[in-house]
C-alpha cells in the first residue's frame, strides 16, 4: 500500500470512529467494517495487477461505494462482478473511473471533504453526523440514512462548495 493509499484509509478509519452515524446501529457498523475489510481483499489484489490504480471502498448501512482510478473498463468490470459476490451486501455503487491516480490531488479532496462536512454542520435542520462524506477528484459522494428533504438539502450545500465537480447522492431514505 502506497503513502497515499495509507494515509487515505487512515482518513476513513479516523472519520469513521469520529462521525458515527446516529441511525445505524453498532452491529450494522460491525458488518459494515466486515464488508470493507472484504472488498479491499478483493480490490488489493485488483490494484496490485493493475498500476497505477486507486480503489477506495466505503461502506454504510451495508451499502457499498467504490471509488478511485484504474487504467481501464475491463478492470471496472472486474470489481464490481468480484465484489458481487459477498452476500451481506445490500447494494453497490461503482463509482471508479479511467484515470490514472497520480493525477489526483489528495490534499485537495481532503479539503473539499472538510468545507462539505463543515458547511452541513453549520447547516439549520440537518443532522451531519448521519451524512458520510468522501471525496475524490473533485467528486463528493454523500451517504447516509437521511430523509428525501436532507438528502436535497446536503446535495446542495456539497455543491455550492468551491471545487466540487459533481455530487452524488447515495442515500438511504427514511420517513
Amino acid at each position: 500500500m502506497t503513502f497515499r493509499q495509507t494515509l487515505r484509509t487512515l482518513s476513513l478509519i479516523f472519520v469513521t470512529l469520529t462521525v458515527v452515524p446516529a441511525c445505524t446501529t453498532f452491529g450494522t457498523m460491525a458488518e459494515d467494517n466486515s464488508i470493507e475489510s472484504r472488498v479491499y481483499t478483493i480490490t488489493d489484489a485488483i490494484e496490485a495487477k493493475n498500476p497505477p490504480s486507486f480503489i477506495g471502498v466505503d461502506s454504510h448501512n451495508l451499502y457499498v461505494l467504490i471509488y478511485g482510478q484504474v487504467p481501464n473498463q475491463a478492470i471496472i468490470n472486474q470489481v464490481s462482478n468480484e465484489v458481487k459476490g459477498i452476500p451481506e451486501i445490500r447494494k453497490v455503487f461503482n463509482e471508479l473511473r479511467v484515470a490514472n491516480p497520480d493525477d489526483v490531488s489528495t490534499m485537495s479532496d481532503s479539503w473539499i471533504t472538510t468545507k462539505v462536512k463543515s458547511s452541513l454542520a453549520a447547516e439549520k435542520g440537518l443532522d451531519s453526523k448521519r451524512i458520510n462524506v468522501t471525496t475524490e477528484a473533485g467528486e463528493v459522494f454523500l451517504m447516509g440514512l437521511v430523509t428525501r428533504e436532507e438528502g436535497d438539502k446536503a446535495a446542495l450545500v456539497a455543491r455550492n462548495i468551491s471545487g466540487v465537480q459533481k455530487v452524488v447522492k447515495i442515500f438511504e431514505y427514511i420517513n
